[in-house]
Parts: structure tokens; C-alpha cells; sequence
């Protein structure tokens, strides 16, 4: 009987070890999946299109199947009076600089402006809509902080899913000792996915909105960088 069994293990061995391993299909990941590489005739259209300013604080960008394109873009600029002194200590500390977030959108869609993806095969020029606004420390802190905790979990998906059409979002942010992170994920419903997309779409909103207060989005930056578990 024992026997039996063995030689029952070792052949169920032999076929799993002469097979191709392949997706099993289910849910999305409560995280966030790592972009494609290398990047792309697409990516590098969204970058020279939307990418105006730094985004090292933060980048959230919105890739619509049939939509417009958008980012959200959170930097730090040295304020005019501290490049105007020759012997200015540097790198210069947090009260020397100014924060800022850029939201940048395409008039049309930049997917179908190449010459492959139209009918009159040929590479239209696309116009950009830009709003700036200037934010505190506070909130480009807790902007970092959230993105940071959020695309050090990035890692590919247990599972497969499948989906039509949607919204691909991507995230990056830069961190001190890890460099550049990146991250996206695609129309998600539920989960921190959800969550940080909700709050991307909301940092666009806020930047729009010049009398919007930044504290809601704080408190709710703050909440979700502690429910995103430690690595």
C-alpha cells in the first residue's frame, strides 16, 4: 500500500514537472502589481505630455481605455530667495522650500493620437490643460508617506484577473535608500487599491477646488498609511 502511494506521488511529480506553470484566475490583489517593462511608445507619450514638473513626492496617473489621460504631480521647489544666496547651505531643509501639486490632463486621448491607433494613421498633436497648487509640508508629508507605504508592497498578483476596457492607474513615488517605486493598478472596486485611487482622484479634485481645505485629505492619508501592513 505504501508503495502504492509513493508511485502514486511520483507520477502526480512527473506531470506537474512536465507541464508549464500557468495563472490561476481570481480576485484582484489588495496591493499594487509592478508596471510593464520596458516601457513603451505609450509611456513615453503620457511622460512628454503630462509630465510638466518633478513628481517625486508623489505621481498618480490615470490611463482610461477610452478617456483622457491625467496626472497628479507632487514636488518641491527651493524658494527664489535661497537660490539668490551664493553660499546657501545645501541640501536645503524643509522650511527653505515650497510644495507644490500640478494636475495635468490631454484634451483628447493620447492612446489614440498615434498614428498606429487612429484611422488617419498619422501622430496628431494633443493639447494639455495645466492647474497648479501650492500645498503644505504637512500634506506633502502625509502625501509621501502614504505612497511610499503603499509601493514598497508592490509585487506581482497571486492570481490572474480579467477585465475590459477600465482605467489603469499607475503611482510612483521617490524614497530615500530605495530610490524610485513604481506601481499600478487596474479599475480596482475594493481594498487599499481602491482606496489610494479614491484619494488620488481627490488630490485632482483639491488642487482644482482652490478653496478646498487640505485637512480631510490629510486625516484620510493618515488612516490609510496605517492600514497598509508593515513590511
Amino acid at each position: 500500500m505504501k508503495y502504492a502511494y509513493f508511485l502514486l506521488v511520483l507520477l502526480s511529480a512527473s506531470v506537474q514537472a512536465d507541464e508549464f506553470f500557468e495563472a490561476e484566475y481570481g480576485e484582484q490583489p489588495n496591493h499594487l502589481t509592478p508596471l510593464d517593462h520596458p516601457s513603451d511608445e505609450y509611456d513615453q507619450r503620457i511622460s512628454e505630455h503630462l509630465f510638466l514638473t518633478g513628481g517625486e513626492l508623489g505621481r498618480f496617473i490615470s490611463r482610461p481605455s477610452f478617456g483622457l489621460e491625467s496626472c497628479v504631480s507632487v514636488y518641491e521647489k527651493i524658494t527664489d530667495e535661497l537660490v539668490k544666496q551664493p553660499d546657501a547651505l545645501w541640501p536645503a531643509t524643509s522650511d527653505k522650500k515650497k510644495y507644490f501639486i500640478t494636475v495635468t490632463q490631454a484634451a483628447e486621448n493620447l492612446w489614440y493620437s498615434m498614428a498606429q491607433n487612429n484611422s488617419e494613421k498619422k501622430t496628431k498633436q494633443v493639447e494639455v490643460t495645466r492647474i497648479d497648487r501650492e500645498i503644505s509640508l504637512r500634506l506633502a508629508v502625509a502625501i509621501q508617506r502614504t505612497w511610499a507605504r503603499m509601493l514598497n508592497h508592490t509585487k506581482y498578483p497571486a492570481k490572474a484577473s480579467l477585465g475590459l476596457d477600465g482605467t489603469t492607474f499607475q503611482l510612483s513615488v521617490w524614497v530615500r535608500g530605495f530610490g524610485d517605486l513604481n506601481g499600478e493598478t487596474w479599475s480596482p472596486d475594493k481594498g487599499l487599491p481602491a482606496e489610494i485611487v479614491s484619494i488620488g482622484e481627490a488630490l485632482a479634485d483639491f488642487a482644482r477646488d482652490k478653496a478646498a481645505s487640505e485637512e480631510p485629505l490629510i486625516q484620510r492619508l493618515k488612516k490609510l498609511e496605517t492600514e497598509i501592513p508593515k513590511v
